[in-house]
Formats: structure tokens, sequence, C-alpha cells
């Protein structure tokens, strides 16, 4: 049962990186946080190519298409029963078609975007049963990534699992990110969640500033469904064919943020939000696994500017249109 209840709740770990990932940067890193049993942690690594083809920009005489890449890695540096050392690393980078301008400044939209970091994380599990983790992250997301220290962000998670029970446990975490403001100022985030895993068919994670839930009704079906304030949203239905084949589909409402190099002020950043409609298919071996997915994009806009409420100036919005998804995942 306990292999059971800890495989639960890594999935709820991977749920919480989907939720958060502007703080937490890597998923290899964060997939283990809540998962009780140290020393398991694998080298890993992937790659992600997406492709959004041309879509008009309203009110301007032009359209954009990009091309994504995206590389992610993370290596154990030291594990044992009690602790565990670890290193990631992810870089994405835009390669964008358009002659879009911004309709304030009328400066040209970038036709690079970057964003690169680097984690370093620890956990460990003291006699009592508590683990306590923290994970510092340093990268840069611009169309000219570390041009000066004003595109470098500094992020940081600290992380208490206190355990309640063989399955349930209570999450007491503390988030900085010095590119995320609340009320305009870049300060930690408290956040506090009970992981309920009444049975193996159902696990939740309650609380603030991250929710999810994920339900088996059938030992070959997975719902499942994330929220994080305010405006990252996940939701999926999973069906297992066969053992390692995989088929699902979702929604999701997302955003990314970058620093332009050549910005008048320097808290102001560039923020593309968007909604898509997925559907696709996974197939895992033991060692590497293969992902195509793809579907429909739709409210997608990109403006600059400091916060949410923004979003009205300087904008520009893209058509709604398909996208389509490859990634390769290799485990050592």
């Amino acid at each position: 049962m306990a292999s059971a209840v800890a495989a639960r709740v890594l999935v709820l770990g991977a749920a919480l990186l989907v939720v958060f990932p502007t703080v937490v940067g890597a998923q290899a890193e964060f997939q283990m946080w809540l998962n009780p049993e140290l020393g398991k942690q694998i080298p890993r690594a992937d790659y992600r190519f997406t492709y959004y083809p041309d879509r008009k920009v309203d009110n301007q005489e032009t359209h954009l298409g990009l091309s994504e890449h995206r590389v992610s890695l993370f290596v154990p540096l030291f594990q044992d029963t009690a602790n565990e050392w670890g290193f990631s690393a992810r870089t994405r980078f835009e390669d964008i078609d358009t002659r879009a301008r911004f309709p304030e400044v009328g400066g040209r939209f970038p036709s690079e975007l970057w964003d690169a970091g680097a984690t370093l994380s620890f956990r460990h599990k003291f006699d009592s049963g508590w683990i306590g983790g923290l994970a510092l992250t340093a990268g840069s997301a611009s169309d000219e990534p570390f041009h000066s220290i004003d595109e470098v962000y500094y992020r940081g998670v600290a992380m208490l699992r206190v355990p309640q029970g063989e399955r349930n446990a209570w999450i007491f975490t503390l988030i900085y990110a010095s590119d995320e403001a609340i009320f305009n100022q870049p300060l930690p985030m408290p956040g506090i969640a009970y992981v309920w895993v009444p049975s193996d068919r159902f696990s939740a994670v309650i609380g603030v500033p991250f929710s999810s839930i994920e339900f088996k009704p059938f030992e070959t079906l997975t719902l499942e469904a994330q929220y994080f304030p305010i405006r990252t949203v996940r939701a999926r239905a999973t069906w297992q064919i066969f053992q390692p084949l995989r088929a699902y589909a979702g929604f999701d409402w997302d955003h990314d943020t970058y620093y332009r190099a050549d910005r008048d002020d320097k808290d102001d950043k560039i923020f593309y939000y968007e909604k898509r409609l997925t559907a696709g298919v996974r197939f895992d071996l033991r060692h590497v696994g293969f992902e195509v997915y793809g579907g429909w994009a739709f409210d997608r806009f990109y403006y600059e500017g400091e916060r949410y409420g923004d979003r009205h100036d300087n904008r520009i919005d893209v058509g709604d249109g398909p996208f389509i998804v490859g990634k390769v995942s290799v485990r050592f």
C-alpha cells in the first residue's frame, strides 16, 4: 500500500508543477517534492517542439507564427533515504515570424524570445517523518537573455510536509519570485494545503495558493484538474489504451512573461496569454517516452505592462488557430 500511496502523491507533485510553472521552473526537480519516499530520483531529460502557424494580428497588416523549442534536464547530485540534492536546467526558445508592433510604445515585436534558468534543490526527511525542502532558481526571460541584471529573475520555494496518517499530509509553502508581483511588489507568498488520499482512485490537494484533484472512475480512465490563482487552469481526461499507450484530451489556460531588453520601464514585461483545447497520445517505455498532441489555441494576446490590469494597453491580439507538439523524454 505504501508504494501505491507514494505513486499517487508523486502525481500530485507533478500536478502542482503544472499549475505553478513560473516559480518552480523545472519538472524533473519538482515531481518528487510531495513524495514521502526519498532516495529514488533518477536522471531525466526531455525535448519538446511546438509549432503555431501564421495567424492574423488584429488591427495590423501582419500575421504572427512561431516555433518553440524546450529542453530540460534533471540530475540527482546526492541521495539516500534521508537527503536529496538535485540540479535541473531548462531552456525555452521561441522563433517568431511577425512584423507586429506594440500599439503604444511603437516598438517592433521581438523575433526571438528566450527563457533559460537553473534550479538547485534539497530535501531532508526528519526522524519525525516530516520532510523539508528548498529550491532556488536563477534565470532570464527576454529577447536578449542575461542582457543586464534587469532581465534576470530569482525564485525560491520552501516547503514542509507534515504527514497525517499513512496517506494524508499538510503542506506548508513559502514562495518568492522576483518577477511575480503581489500588491505591485515581489513579496513572498505563504501557502498551506492538505493532501487527501482516501483511496487509490481519488486524491486531492486542497488549499492556497494551489489546488488539484484526481479521480479514477475506472482503472483505465483518469480525470484530473488543477488550479493556481489567478489565471492558470488545467483539466484533463486520460485513457490508458494498453500499458505503454495513453490517449488524452483537455483544456489549459496559462501564460508566459518576458523582459524586452530595450524597454523604457524596467518593471514592464511582455505577457502572453492563451487558452487551449488539446488532444494527444503518449507512449512510454522504460527509458524513453514519446508524445504527440495538438489542438486549438484561442483568446491569444500579448501586451507589455507591469501587471494583468494593463492588458488592454499596448496589446497585440493574435487570431485563434491550431498548434501541434512533439515531445521525447529520456530516463536514465
